[in-house]
């Protein structure tokens, strides 16, 4: 039993580094882009520090096994990472921080579908209501990321396209402890962190973004963030249930930083970003 305790406990522990760190990546997001730094460049910075960082961890764990199924879901899950970054910063600089982190949140819809279709897990009568209440939010977060010079059509493909990239990102720890051998953290975040820099790596390249040196700050903040989120939630699902651990960060989430939104950078939200956040954390405590 007090085994028991303490692997709860540790599990709690991981599971509020994961949620802060997570939260503190979306707002240094916004951070970089209202002090006018390139959010491209720092982004770029992000996954390439984070994948130096993986890989320098990986290559002082002594104990380490390649593994190619961990190598795979790493690999693929570092490109939508990068894919899901490029969203978030049209969505963000379109609809502000806010809104833009509670759509990134209900993206954990996507890991309780495939439990449901995958894994054969059975929602109860609260989850359909949460999962209709994720549908239903959805449109009135669309208003709020819909700006001025863009189309209803544009918005609605901006948003279908953040929320199953991030989807993605969230199911990935998920699949990474139900299909990979244990104790490959390690090699998961290398391979993960690898390829996602690796990718912005040529991406600045290609664009010909130039690195300016205000810009290495808020990047290595946002790599550490990533890579420490990243490690947490894994480490999280190695102690607690998936059905406790994505609703929390979740809603926990989008409350963090609509509070950081509207009192730091003052963002001023309607009516409908209001009612979509509250359906979305309403729908994101019902899931579970």
């Amino acid at each position: 039993m007090c085994k028991g305790v303490t692997q709860t406990a540790t599990g709690f522990i991981f599971l509020l580094l994961a949620t802060v760190l997570a939260s503190v990546f979306g707002l240094v997001v916004k951070s970089a882009q209202h002090t006018g730094r390139n959010p491209l460049a720092v982004g770029s910075i992000n996954y390439m520090f984070a994948g130096l960082a993986g890989g320098a961890i990986l290559i002082l764990d002594s104990s380490w096994n390649p593994d190619l199924a961990t190598i795979l879901i790493g690999g693929i899950t570092g490109v939508f990472y990068v894919v899901a970054f490029w969203f978030l910063v049209i969505a963000v600089k379109q609809g502000g921080i806010a809104i833009t982190m509670a759509i990134v949140r209900l993206g954990v819809l996507v890991p309780i579908l495939c439990s449901v279709f995958i894994w054969h897990e059975s929602p109860s009568m609260i989850q359909t209501v949460g999962i209709l209440l994720v549908c239903l939010s959805l449109p009135f977060l669309s208003v709020g990321v819909s700006g001025k010079d863009t189309s209803l059509g544009s918005t609605v493909w901006l948003i279908g396209a953040l929320f199953v990239a991030t989807g993605f990102c969230h199911l990935s720890p998920k699949l990474f402890r139900e299909v990979a051998p244990q104790g490959q953290e390690t090699v998961y975040l290398a391979s993960l962190f690898g390829v996602a820099g690796l990718l912005s790596f040529l991406f600045i390249r290609q664009q010909g973004i130039i690195l300016q040196r205000r810009d290495y700050g808020h990047g290595i903040l946002q790599g550490a963030c990533n890579l420490l989120a990243t490690f947490s939630l894994a480490m999280t699902l190695k102690y607690l249930p998936g059905t406790l651990v994505f609703p929390f960060t979740s809603a926990a989430g989008v409350a963090m930083t609509t509070a950081a939104a509207t009192i730091v950078w003052k963002e001023k939200l309607g009516i409908y970003a209001y009612v979509g956040i509250g359906l979305s954390v309403l729908a994101l405590i019902l899931i579970n």
